[in-house]
């Protein structure tokens, strides 16, 4: 069964979030379907997750009543993408599993790269690196190259956190081998995994730090938020590790800002760390409480 990418994220965002698809899911004879799943797309478009959760789950109700083996995997696999960008990644590790189940009760019991996809960013999202790795390598041996190509940048992320330099090079390998004309998020994804590589193995700060504010700037474009905060991150390592603490520490505070309006709590906690006393003013937080103390 080949999986209709309606939605992903891997934002991986994957980590997924954005690996293609947009192709409309129609389903001849029960417009109910389809019309929770266009409904369920158009959410997304307008970043109503929790709407899009509840038209996916209702899409994938309809698909179990109709017993549509191919329309229950889309609906599975658009569900547990909108979970992952929630920040759900357990909840859509369990949609992952149940899809596979639903799946293989109907006689589909090959290995599906989508699923492997999207169970590889909930799986880092989660910790568990190690398994990550090996879904996203099952993922990246896929026949859709969108799928392909954010299953091999999830194994780089999982690569440089883990410290494995030979698989970073072998994904930096494949961004920098990519020919003709490619999408511009592949391009974004190629600059980080670029400046990634060039941090582990000693190279230039300098083209680290232009790679990735490169990557940030892309993402910012395609509204691509959670990974833009990521591509500041690594900047901000180049930063610091050329000695430009001060700047380093500013990046990183940016990049706490913007995954933390974008739902990545546990990233921007993490950058705000590593920004130290460094803080940037938010004019858009609400003001502190008042407090009144009576008198009795």
């Amino acid at each position: 069964m080949r999986m209709k990418k309606e939605y992903a994220a891997l934002g991986l965002a994957f980590a997924l979030a954005g690996c293609g698809g947009g192709q409309a899911v129609t389903q001849p004879g029960d417009t109910t379907l389809s019309q929770d799943m266009d409904t369920a797309k158009d959410a997304v478009g307008l970043e109503r997750l929790s709407v899009a959760e509840q038209q996916y789950r209702a899409a994938g109700q309809r698909a179990i009543a109709r017993d549509d083996v191919t329309a229950i995997g889309d609906a599975g696999y658009n569900l547990a993408t909108v979970q992952l960008d929630e920040d759900k990644a357990q909840d859509a590790l369990s949609t992952v599993t149940a899809t596979r189940s639903a799946l293989a009760m109907r006689g589909q019991t090959g290995d599906d790269a989508g699923l492997d996809l999207v169970q590889a960013g909930a799986l880092r999202r989660l910790g568990r690196d190690t398994e990550a790795a090996d879904a996203a390598t099952r993922a990246a041996a896929a026949q859709d190259p969108d799928i392909v190509e954010k299953a091999q940048l999830i194994r780089g992320l999982i690569a440089d956190d883990s410290n494995d330099q030979t698989t970073l090079a072998s994904v930096d390998a494949y961004f920098a081998n990519l020919t003709g004309k490619v999408p511009t998020g592949w391009t974004a994804d190629a600059k980080e995994i670029a400046a990634r590589n060039l941090l582990a193995t000693g190279g230039s700060t300098q083209t680290a730090m232009q790679d990735a504010m490169q990557a940030a700037t892309i993402r910012q474009t395609q509204v691509d938020y959670r990974d833009m905060a990521r591509a500041l991150g690594v900047a901000a390592r180049a930063a610091d590790k050329a000695g430009n603490t001060q700047v380093a520490a500013q990046l990183y505070a940016r990049a706490s800002q913007s995954a933390r309006q974008a739902g990545d709590r546990a990233a921007a906690d993490r950058w705000a760390k590593r920004a130290g006393t460094t803080t940037v003013a938010d004019p858009f937080a609400l003001p502190a409480a008042a407090t009144t103390t009576k008198k009795k």
